[in-house]
């Protein structure tokens, strides 16, 4: 029988490794579901003798198995204030003097490749870096940069393995949440490792958040996302493309991401949510873990619901 790719072994390998920790009995993470425990004390003594808090704070292996990722990528998330609930600013009070400039310093006609107009993508991004001009002009720069290489907008299907987008991996739902949100549906269970071209998986992410936001009527309103975990495995356990993901909804969607529910999460989930949930910093506040059912409570209408299966 042919031997499993090294690089599936590593993954399994790494699984094992942050979930034997399990026997030192911890604390439960505010973030995650029953079984989905930190597993380290939630206060300590430092060597200067002061009581400290470690919630926040991975496990060894978790910290080596980090240590390969840029300084970005291994940010904490769970500092005080570092959330997006702790956002002072709303999007239409930024004064029009920051817009203005961090608009004229990128340019004209940027905000057609994300399917609006320059000074509301401007105020967009002023937001997200909470009024500071030169960071929201730096983001927003490096994200029309992106977008413009990316593709064509809208992204074209041909981008797309059709075989890809028939699979269902991952949907706009056609009934908004009880928020009022467009909602997207990722049933994570049919999108397997190196089955489709990244460069296919990540159009049809990019196409899918896309026309999400058009069903907007707010220019700066969000989106949810529903993850289902049913029936997930290591093959699933895509790093490559969920690195891409959190990196297109905090660098070039910002602010965009209303909720991210994770659907009946199995434990084999723990090992994947430890490496990834740094990734999301501030992001992280919006995954709730639910069961299957209590989807139905997000909508106004219950039976509007999707049906996971």
């Amino acid at each position: 029988a042919p031997h499993p790719p090294l690089s599936m072994l590593a993954i399994a390998l790494s699984f094992l490794v942050l979930s034997v920790s399990g026997h030192y009995g911890g604390v439960r993470s505010g973030l995650a579901p029953r079984g989905f425990e930190t597993h380290v004390p939630r206060r300590f003594r430092g060597n200067d003798g002061v009581v400290k808090r470690r919630s926040s704070i991975p496990m060894p292996q978790t910290r080596r198995a980090l240590s390969s990722f840029r300084p970005d990528q291994r940010q904490l998330v769970g500092r005080k204030g570092d959330n997006l609930a702790t956002h002072a600013l709303d999007a239409s009070s930024i004064d029009s003097q920051s817009v203005e400039s961090v608009a004229k310093s990128t340019g004209s006609g940027f905000g057609q490749l994300f399917g609006t107009d320059d000074m509301t993508l401007t105020r967009q991004f002023l937001y997200d870096r909470k009024g500071n001009v030169q960071e929201a002009s730096e983001k927003l720069k490096k994200a029309v940069d992106w977008r413009r290489d990316f593709g064509p907008v809208p992204i074209p299907e041909h981008l797309y393995k059709e075989e890809e987008q028939g699979s269902n991996k991952c949907f706009l739902y056609d009934v908004l949440d009880k928020e009022g949100r467009p909602v997207v549906v990722v049933n994570v269970r049919n999108h397997v490792i190196g089955e489709y071209p990244d460069a296919s998986s990540q159009a049809l992410c990019v196409a899918t958040i896309e026309k999400a936001l058009e069903r907007l009527e707010d220019p700066h309103g969000q989106l949810s996302v529903i993850f289902n975990l049913n029936g997930f495995s290591l093959r699933n356990a895509d790093f490559r493309f969920a690195k891409f993901l959190v990196q297109a909804l905090y660098k070039y969607y910002p602010q965009r991401l209303g909720a991210a529910y994770f659907v009946d999460a199995p434990l084999i989930f723990q090992g994947p949510w430890r490496i990834v949930k740094p990734w999301l910093r501030r992001y992280a506040s919006l995954v709730k873990f639910v069961r299957a059912k209590e989807v139905p409570g997000l909508f106004v209408e219950p039976k509007n619901a999707p049906k996971l299966l």
